[in-house]
């Protein structure tokens, strides 16, 4: 082993520069992997701390009809249980100020809403406050296109509004909602005087319930399951809002993470190819040892270690570089993400996990270009064309790493997505991709070869 570590040193000491290729081979696919999970992991936690408040209670009903009556007492004869309304229309809005009108959502709230979880708005405390008169909340893209200021009012239906408070997010509303259906929040009590509310209005209806009691909460959902479901109505709890929120970004982290496993592969491609242009000019220098005594088997130890150290220092640079591009990556999604503020804590975990990927697949994209050293003679230092070796031996080394590549692949991929169907659609696709690379390359070739052939023939009948 001392021979194989002192030998490995001193034989980069004048290649260290083109070794540092496979570094930036291995770099970016490493950092984008390490920053979309470590960008995943902290979204999930914050998903589970901020459950409630992204439903803002314990407990939501909601249709495009009101809950029955029956239901409604049946609900709020649990003791403690507390109740909010909050009925949802489309209405063109119209601002006296610009003489404009804008087709937005007006929401009209009752008093409690939302019992978890803070709004953000200016002044700060509006959102508390809204409720103590005929006021308005409107969304803060809303007041920037038309030059809404504090103290201005706005005509929703009959009734005139002047805007208290300038809604900048609030809780599980992404923000580029904004932009499709700006929001406009109003007291309750005050919806029936807009003369919104007719025969034939497209309203959608929510309830929203604070249960203190979860075992009964838990129980009261299970016997309304059924009378929820003949009344066309949805319910959502802190667990089934959760457990939804975090399917959806479940799959989109699953694709982003997918999109940076391809980037490490294409990565390690290159780094079977700089290893393969390396190691052929490394193949006399190999010869030497054999001639010196040095097995194949010690020959190739010594030049697979050069590649595992620098694998390793790439897959370090690269998760060092991935955590901190994911501290971007919250500010860059900000307005498609339920949560205002995600926090951005380094993952020790993935980024260690990241370097053992980073170097495992490098080393074994780099395994095909070095098994080529385990069939090096020592008449290669008399006859550098010399080649003793059967060219099935070639193939069967070759396709023993091809199946140990392949192999690794799908393993990884299943460690990703945790679903074999999805594996294997992703390994199909792969194999897609790899064939579209090795036609184009093998077309360029034909062509680069033509052209010399053609340029060849000019030479010889000018001469």
């Amino acid at each position: 082993m001392s021979f194989v570590l002192k030998m490995a040193w001193r034989d980069s000491r004048k290649n260290r520069g083109r070794l540092l290729l496979f570094v930036s081979a291995i770099v970016a696919g490493i950092a984008a992997l390490t920053a979309v999970r470590s960008f995943s992991e902290n979204l999930k936690k914050d998903i589970d701390r901020e459950a409630k408040s992204l439903l803002g209670a314990d407990l939501l009903i909601e249709g495009n009809q009101p809950l029955q009556d029956s239901i409604f007492q049946q609900i709020v004869a649990v003791p403690g249980t507390q109740s909010a309304r909050v009925f949802n229309l489309v209405s063109m809005v119209y601002f006296p100020k610009t003489e404009d009108t804008r087709l937005a959502m007006v929401r009209a709230t009752e008093p409690g809403y939302p019992y978890f979880g803070k709004w953000k708005t200016d002044p700060p405390d509006a959102w508390q406050g809204y409720q103590d008169g005929k006021n308005a909340l409107v969304e803060h893209g809303l007041m920037l296109q038309f030059g809404v200021q504090l103290g201005d009012t706005i005509r929703i239906g009959t009734q005139a509004f002047p805007v208290t408070g300038d809604l900048l997010s609030r809780p599980g509303r992404a923000g580029i909602g904004s932009a499709i259906a700006p929001v406009v929040v109003v007291p309750f009590q005050w919806l029936d005087s807009t003369g919104l509310v007719q025969r034939g209005s497209r309203i959608w209806y929510q309830y929203y319930f604070k249960i203190p009691d979860e075992a009964a909460m838990t129980g009261l959902v299970a016997s309304l399951e059924k009378p929820l479901k003949a009344a066309n109505l949805d319910w959502e709890t802190v667990a089934s809002n959760k457990e939804s929120i975090g399917n959806a970004f479940g799959n989109v982290s699953t694709f982003l993470n997918l999109a940076g496993f391809i980037a490490l592969l294409l990565g390690s491609i290159g780094v079977a190819g700089a290893v393969h242009l390396y190691i052929r000019d490394k193949l006399p220098t190999v010869a030497i040892l054999r001639c010196l005594g040095a097995s194949g088997r010690k020959a190739f130890y010594v030049y697979l270690t050069q590649v595992m150290g620098i694998a390793f220092l790439g897959s370090l640079a690269g998760a060092a570089l991935g955590s901190l591009l994911q501290k971007a990556l919250p500010w860059i999604g900000k307005d498609l993400l339920p949560i205002m503020d995600v926090s951005t804590d380094i993952s020790w975990v993935v980024a260690g996990q990241s370097v053992m990927l980073g170097l495992v697949i490098s080393v074994l994209f780099a395994l095909l270009p070095l098994s080529g050293i385990l069939l090096t003679s020592p008449l290669r230092t008399l006859r550098a064309s010399f080649d003793e070796t059967p060219a099935n031996a070639h193939r069967g080394l070759r396709w023993s790493v091809y199946t140990v590549i392949v192999l690794a692949v799908a393993g990884f991929t299943w460690w990703l997505t945790g679903s074999w169907k999805e594996t294997l659609g992703f390994l199909a696709g792969l194999v897609v991709a790899f064939a579209v690379l090795w036609a184009a390359a093998s077309a360029l070739i034909f062509c680069c070869a033509v052209i010399s052939h053609a340029i060849g023939r000019m030479c010889c009948d000018r001469g």
